[in-house]
């Protein structure tokens, strides 16, 4: 051999460079991979138990005073049904409110559940 040629290495003499597999095309460590990966399946875990766990919500009618109607179990984003509307003695009933004090009507055809609530009738003496 000459003196300016180097000698042709084995390809077993030459550094392997470790084995990447679907991360060769991404400029990021592994390392910092596989904590995206872990997070994400951490995420999707948490949010499937939290669904599970999160039945819907109860929609409980407080009639005050007049007969009882049942709770309605909704999803998020359902309308309530219209229930059967209480009666009370000496009194006409006159409408679903979302507040204690009858100053919100509940508009059972618009209005979308996005959590448990009560919602409360409203009267109007008979003169």
């Amino acid at each position: 051999m000459e003196e300016n040629q180097t000698p042709k290495q084995d390809s077993a003499e030459q550094p392997q460079r470790p084995f990447r597999g679907l991360y060769r095309h991404v400029k990021v460590s592994v390392k910092t991979l596989d904590r995206i990966i872990i997070g994400g399946i951490a995420a999707t875990v948490l949010l499937v138990l939290f669904g599970i766990a999160n039945n819907g919500y109860t929609v409980t009618f407080d009639s005050r005073g007049g007969t009882d109607v049942p709770a309605q179990e909704l999803m998020y984003g359902d309308l309530v049904a219209e229930p059967e509307p209480p009666t009370r003695e000496g009194y006409v009933f006159s409408g679903w409110y979302s507040d204690e004090n009858c100053r919100y009507p509940w508009d059972m055809e618009t209005y979308q559940v996005s959590q448990s609530m009560t919602l409360y009738a409203a009267w109007e003496e008979v003169p």
